[in-house]
């Protein structure tokens, strides 16, 4: 299957319930159409917090023009976990896919491989999309060590994974970790480099259907930088932080990756 091209917006721990309902409104207002061209197809999603699910839900559509997701998943479906919110309940609530292994869920929780292996696990078997986040910090990335790095990283949520859940409910995205939220954004050369390297290991691990996943970047993307990222190659699209919560930077974004398609 052709690789799908996506914008994501993650609105993080942004927006209370009238706010949210109001950004999504705005968004879905002047989102153009999803559009099938060169096999690629575009697609859309936000992602806003647990308590604006309910609010956004009525302005999404199961097949699309916009895709609701969770900023996070539990390891486990179901019991005495306070305070997680599993796979079946985020169903529930109408909620499409989920983020996994965000690197602010890394840094400031204390998430690990292991634990973001066991996220993606169960967040496809439960039939989410899951966009799997990988990235490398700026110790990592000066030291030259963080093609090694990212995939290890990759490695470890994937190894174990078994080969029927390798399709296309699974997107990667890269973002590394120095361009999120410090101005700062890997050059087109870093971003494709990178992907290409991940789809190399994709497809050594799991043939065609490794390589055919979606890859995104992610790193202080902005309507000035999505233009020259998208044109490098490799890249399928943006996993959109600050910029998602203005609606009409994040539909420039959205139309410049349709343009591309």
């Amino acid at each position: 299957m052709p690789r799908s091209r996506w914008t994501i917006g993650n609105w993080k721990q942004n927006l209370l319930r009238d706010a949210a309902e109001e950004l999504a409104t705005a968004v879905v207002g002047d989102l153009p159409e999803p559009v099938a061209e060169g096999g690629k197809q575009v697609r859309v999603g936000i992602a806003p917090s647990y308590v604006a699910l309910d609010v956004v839900r009525p302005w999404v559509r199961p097949q699309g023009p916009l895709f609701l997701f969770a900023q996070d998943v539990a390891a486990q479906d179901e019991g005495a976990f306070t305070g997680e919110v599993g796979p079946a309940m985020l169903h529930d609530v109408g909620v499409h896919g989920t983020l996994v292994g965000h690197s602010e869920r890394r840094i400031h929780f204390g998430e690990t491989d292991q634990g973001v292996a066991r996220k993606v696990q169960v967040a496809l078997e439960a039939e989410l999309r899951v966009v799997l986040c990988v990235g490398e910090g700026l110790e990592i990335r000066e030291s030259g060590e963080h093609e090694t790095y990212v995939v290890s990283q990759l490695s470890a949520a994937l190894s174990n994974l078994p080969l029927e859940l390798v399709g296309e409910r699974l997107i990667l995205a890269y973002e590394p970790v120095w361009a999120i939220g410090t101005g700062k954004t890997a050059t087109p050369r870093d971003a494709a480099g990178m992907h290409r390297r991940l789809r190399a290991w994709m497809e050594q691990q799991f043939g065609a259907a490794g390589a055919d996943r979606s890859i995104l970047y992610g790193g202080s993307v902005k309507p000035n930088n999505a233009a020259a990222l998208m044109a490098a190659g490799d890249v399928d699209g943006f996993l959109v932080g600050g910029a998602s919560l203005e609606a009409e930077a994040f539909l420039q974004i959205v139309r410049l990756v349709v343009s591309a398609a």
